[in-house]
């Protein structure tokens, strides 16, 4: 291999490194709800199962997390086309643990989805992710 194909080569695995990191290394629970609800998009399952990543504590096999995702493609199938999210509440409780209330907009009506999110030490992580159909309870006035 001549000295200009190692290069090319090292700039292109070191472009794929820094798109990954990039992507999957968010400093903020903001932008790992962008990036669940980019990857929901088109695999929900995928979605949930990159969610629960950023918790290495939290076993991906297990029951509770197959429930949801069954749940999640239950309500895809009920409520058709899948539009997007909105943003409905956050609740602090000091600066290392967050509640991020979503609306998920389906096409015949939304749906409720919490995050807690939970930084320890220097990293963000899920702590739990709750998803219902009852969206009322987060109902304001403006």
């Amino acid at each position: 291999m001549n000295f200009s194909k190692i290069i090319i080569l090292s700039v292109i695995i070191t472009s794929i490194i820094l798109c990954y990191n990039k992507t999957y290394a968010q400093s903020s629970p903001e932008e790992i709800t962008e990036t669940f609800f980019t990857i929901f998009e088109n695999d929900m399952s995928a979605a949930v199962d990159y969610l629960f990543s950023t918790n290495e504590l939290i076993d991906p096999n297990q029951p509770g997390i197959k429930s949801i995702k069954e749940k999640m493609e239950v309500t895809r199938k009920l409520l058709g086309n899948f539009y997007g999210y909105e943003t409905v509440n956050i609740y602090y409780a000091g600066e290392s643990y967050q509640k991020h209330i979503y609306s998920i907009k389906y096409e015949r009506q939304p749906v409720n989805m919490t995050i807690i999110y939970y930084k320890p030490n220097n990293k963000w992580k899920v702590q739990s992710l709750n998803f219902q159909d009852d969206i009322d309870s987060e109902l304001r006035l403006k």
